[in-house]
């Protein structure tokens, strides 16, 4: 069983310094980059002696630090995540664009940074930070088509550069939204993996929806697989594996999530369900699929299954529970099941006796 806590593809790291840190690694690029461009500009200054060149060289400067400031931040961890990168999304297109309109012309090649953050932004944390990254460099440079002489006598160049803008930011997105359902899909069956479950476990044990019933999960372990796969080979074994998938797909409703966790093992998250009758009668449904399950790939099987059975949100102590300690305890239930025999169901509870 491959054990939890998979990440997002976005939230790997590109140096691979700080693996599993994606702020840490994205704060020591704008020091370094920062401080390359840093240089750059102190040659500039120091050759054009303008007021521009300076205001330039004093962002960029600013940038530097600021870089620095993120890195200590993402190392204390004293602010929310969700805060910091929203923050730190912002000050990124601000700083390029203040330079822009402080440095004019001298500023200008600094147009590239524009894209990079976007590039940065989508990437490496997502589509709502490339929506707020695509946001605040539009409206930069429409500020900057306002107020600042060069980019007033040349509207045209500031238009193109707000569709430039417009379109990476479009191509971004669908290229991280089929990465990020690639990233969450079973590749063999089609079904979620264990990121989305995870995922979707955290959003129905925040939700309160008392009123239409509590959220209960299944653990599922196909009996008799293993001979399946030994006695035909894994092409048979994946073919069956594939039916069950399907078949558990046209029973699930609307907002209900179901996983492959891998080899053999897979999981049902079903919401408003109103009690554990509610819940055995989706456990019958998922035996039934497997009764209905004789021939696969014209060889006889004979496969069952174990279910394991949390529901979700029966006390208030499983507010205090996080994800994977919910999982642990279908898990076990799951495996209690299997320790009773085969094609049988188990519900966890507090004691920690099968039910």
């Amino acid at each position: 069983m491959e054990r939890p806590g998979a990440q997002r593809w976005h939230e790997q790291t590109f140096l691979g310094v700080f693996r599993g840190q994606p702020e840490k690694e994205q704060a020591l690029l704008r020091i370094c980059l920062g401080t390359v461009v840093l240089i750059g500009y102190i040659a500039v200054a120091a050759l054009q002696r303008t007021a521009a060149a300076y205001d330039t060289l004093g962002v960029v400067f600013a940038y530097v630090v600021f870089g620095v400031a993120t890195y200590v931040a993402a190392t204390a961890a004293t602010v929310r995540p969700r805060l910091r990168l929203t923050v730190t999304t912002i000050a990124d297109q601000a700083l390029v664009m203040t330079a822009l309109a402080l440095g004019g012309r001298v500023a200008l090649p600094l147009l590239w940074v524009v894209f990079w953050f976007l590039v940065g932004a989508g990437c490496r944390h997502g589509k709502r930070p490339l929506l707020l990254s695509c946001a605040v460099a539009l409206a930069g440079v429409v500020i900057l088509m306002h107020v600042e002489p060069w980019w007033r006598e040349n509207l045209a160049v500031g238009l193109g550069i707000m569709l430039s803008i417009a379109a990476t930011s479009v191509y971004l997105m669908a290229l991280v939204h089929r990465l990020e359902r690639q990233a969450a899909t079973d590749p063999l069956t089609g079904l979620s993996n264990r990121t989305r479950l995870e995922q979707a476990i955290a959003k129905a044990t925040a939700a309160r929806d008392d009123d239409k019933g509590q959220s209960v999960l299944l653990f599922i372990d196909l009996d008799g697989f293993k001979y399946v796969n030994d006695a035909y080979g894994h092409a048979v074994g994946d073919e069956l594996l594939q039916c069950f998938a399907n078949g558990l797909q046209t029973r699930i409703r609307r907002g209900d999530t179901v996983a492959r966790l891998g080899g053999d093992e897979f999981a049902v998250l079903a919401r408003h369900v109103h009690d554990d009758a509610g819940a055995r009668a989706i456990a019958d449904g998922i035996h039934d699929i497997l009764h209905g399950l004789r021939e696969i790939g014209g060889h006889p099987v004979a496969v069952s299954a174990s279910i394991g059975v949390r529901m979700l949100g029966t006390n208030s102590a499983d507010e205090r529970l996080d994800v994977h300690a919910l999982m642990r305890q279908a898990d076990s239930a799951m495996y209690r099941a299997k320790a009773n025999g085969t094609d049988k169901t188990s519900f966890f509870d507090e004691t920690g006796a099968g039910v």
